[in-house]
């Protein structure tokens, strides 16, 4: 049986920042539903990790902070060792990024 892996996001930027060897996007997406007749809203920041280099430097060119992009990406876990101590992380990482719109100026 095939399985999948797939994360969808459709948000804005928030943050664009370059590390050694990956781009790192941050996206707001915003969550709405209703609590005892009350409509509610939440922003949930997810940060994207690009490791594709073209695409890397297409998106610091073209991308920027309140801009609507659609991303589809997978998750993976890994872990390293700090201060001899073993430290878990979940990394979205990026196989597709769009931009929808830019911001209005």
């Amino acid at each position: 049986m095939r399985s999948v892996n797939r994360l969808t996001l459709l948000g804005h930027v928030g943050q664009v920042v370059q590390l050694k060897k990956v781009l790192k996007v941050n996206i707001a997406t915003n969550r709405d539903w209703q609590s005892d007749g009350e409509k509610k809203t939440a922003t949930d920041w997810v940060q994207v990790t690009i490791l594709d280099k073209k695409q890397a430097e297409w998106i610091e060119e073209n991308v920027g902070q309140g801009d609507l992009v659609y991303v589809e990406s997978r998750v993976a876990n890994s872990s390293f060792e700090r201060d001899g101590e073993q430290v878990y992380a979940t990394d979205v990482i990026a196989q597709l990024f769009n931009l929808v719109s830019k911001k209005a100026p």
